[in-house]
C-alpha cells in the first residue's frame, strides 16, 4: 500500500470477502444460540455449540475461553445472544479480529456454512499490509486467480484512490516464496 495515511481511522478498514470459489480448507464455525437453533447446527456437523449456560461457563475460566477464540474461525449468534457474546467472550475474541456476526432467526445454517467456508477476511491497520488467504494449494489454477482477482478489487474499491493505492501485489503458499504478481520471486 502507498500514499495512505494510516493514522487516521477513517482510512483502516475490516471486511469479509465471499470468494467466487471455497478453499479446501475446512472452517471452524461457532455457533451461539438457543438449543432448537444448536440442534439444526450439530445435525450440519458444526463442532462448536454455546447455549446460553455454555456461554457463561466458557467466560469463567479464561484459559478455555482464549482456547476457544483461538480454535474458531467465525462466531456467530443469534440476534438476542449478542449482547451476552461480547459480554463474555469479547475480550477474547475482540483482539484477534474474530468478532462475532449475527445469525439471522431464519436463515438457512446450510447457505451460512457454505458462505462463511468460502469467506477471506481483510483488515488493514497500523501497518500497511493486507494479508489473507485465499486458496489452497490444491484448487484449479483459474480457481485461485479468481479468488485473488476479488479480494484485490474489494481492497481496490475501499481505497481512496483504488489501484493507484496499492503498491505491490505478493501471493505465496505457506512455507514458499513470495511471488510478486507481474514479477519476479521476492
Amino acid at each position: 500500500m502507498r500514499n495512505i495515511n494510516l493514522k487516521d481511522p477513517s482510512k483502516r478498514f475490516r471486511a469479509e470477502i465471499v470468494l467466487p470459489h471455497r478453499p479446501n480448507k475446512p472452517v471452524k464455525l461457532a455457533i451461539v444460540g438457543p438449543d432448537d437453533v444448536l440442534d439444526k447446527a450439530r445435525n450440519l456437523g458444526i463442532q462448536y455449540l454455546l447455549n446460553q449456560e455454555q456461554l457463561e461457563a466458557l467466560a469463567k475460566n479464561p484459559k478455555d475461553a482464549k482456547k476457544f477464540a483461538k480454535e474458531v474461525d467465525y462466531v456467530l449468534a443469534v440476534p438476542q445472544m449478542m449482547a451476552q457474546v461480547g459480554r463474555f467472550l469479547g475480550r477474547y475474541l475482540g483482539p484477534l479480529g474474530k468478532s462475532p456476526s449475527v445469525l439471522p432467526p431464519n436463515a438457512d445454517l446450510e447457505t451460512m456454512i457454505e458462505r462463511y467456508s468460502r469467506t477471506a477476511k481483510v483488515r488493514l491497520r497500523e501497518n500497511p499490509v493486507v494479508h489473507t488467504r485465499v486458496a489452497t494449494r490444491d484448487m484449479d489454477d483459474e480457481a485461485i486467480a479468481d479468488n485473488i482477482e476479488v479480494v484485490l478489487r474489494d481492497i481496490e474499491n475501499r481505497l481512496e484512490n483504488g489501484a493507484q493505492n496499492v503498491n505491490h501485489v505478493h501471493i505465496k503458499t505457506t512455507m514458499g516464496p513470495a511471488i510478486e504478481v507481474g514479477g519476479t520471486e521476492a
